[in-house]
């Protein structure tokens, strides 16, 4: 994991062919899609969460910022960081930017992050930092959460989204990352556990809808949790992290 502090920064999607270019090389590694499609998905994303380091981009995350019925809606989308500087809490930096964009929205209590989760790991993101999220093992999803993923997925997947679900059916696994395949060791954490049975069709690609309401609550927890994990890596002892960059 790099160590250095590397820079979150949030920019339109009106960029540079140059930098377009450069957001492929790494994309390509991590997921099968074509050039073609990767550029696709400029039209669809209005902005996008950069992470540099020393002026060169290390990973990104797509951002669709849409309204419906009133309530702002921020899809989370078309995630990479290049693995050496993973672990360095760019998605949660990446949400309190937002929040300083969008506080109103936020204090209004009508704004709402969402994500369709092709793998565990995303899914965890929303499980491990908000305090609440739906859908999850720890209680039912309120009505009008269920009706605001109905409108997302009609929207957003209209040919592919499965209401009893709220689940999208992929015509082939996405994701290149080992994360695709959950060991049943890891079946013992109940938000793994729960994926698994939420979204049956993972090991085919398919992706959970998930999504979190921005309110205090949850802008106190994602801060709370960011340093949290920020002073445990500080207090790891430095001979496990030799160690591991050897492994």
């Amino acid at each position: 994991m790099n160590r250095q502090k590397i820079k979150v920064s949030i920019a339109s999607n009106n960029l540079p062919a140059s930098v377009k270019e450069e957001m492929w090389s790494i994309y390509r590694h991590y997921y099968h899609y074509t050039r073609e499609e990767f550029f696709q998905r400029f039209q669809k994303n209005n902005f996008y969460s950069f992470y540099t380091l020393e002026g060169k981009i290390v990973g990104f995350t797509g951002l669709r910022i849409d309204r419906i019925d009133g309530k702002l809606l921020v899809y989370f989308g078309q995630t990479v960081i290049d693995e050496s500087s993973r672990g360095n809490f760019l998605i949660p930096r990446t949400a309190l930017r937002l929040f300083a964009r969008y506080w109103k929205d936020m204090l209004l209590s009508k704004m709402y992050f969402w994500a369709d989760n092709l793998t565990y790991k995303a899914y965890l993101v929303f499980a491990k930092n908000l305090e609440e999220f739906y859908p999850s093992y720890q209680e039912e999803t309120p009505a009008p959460v269920n009706r605001l993923i109905d409108q997302i997925g009609e929207k957003y997947y209209p040919e592919t989204f499965c209401p009893e679900t709220k689940t999208v059916r992929k015509d082939a696994v996405l994701v290149n990352d080992i994360n695709t395949v959950i060991a049943p060791k890891y079946l013992a954490d109940p938000d793994i556990r729960f994926f698994t049975l939420a979204n049956p069709g993972y090991d085919r690609g398919h992706g959970l809808i998930t999504i979190g309401p921005m309110h205090l609550q949850n802008v106190v927890g994602v801060i709370k949790k960011s340093i949290a994990k920020k002073f445990k890596r500080k207090e790891q002892p430095r001979w496990r992290t030799v160690l591991r960059s050897a492994a």
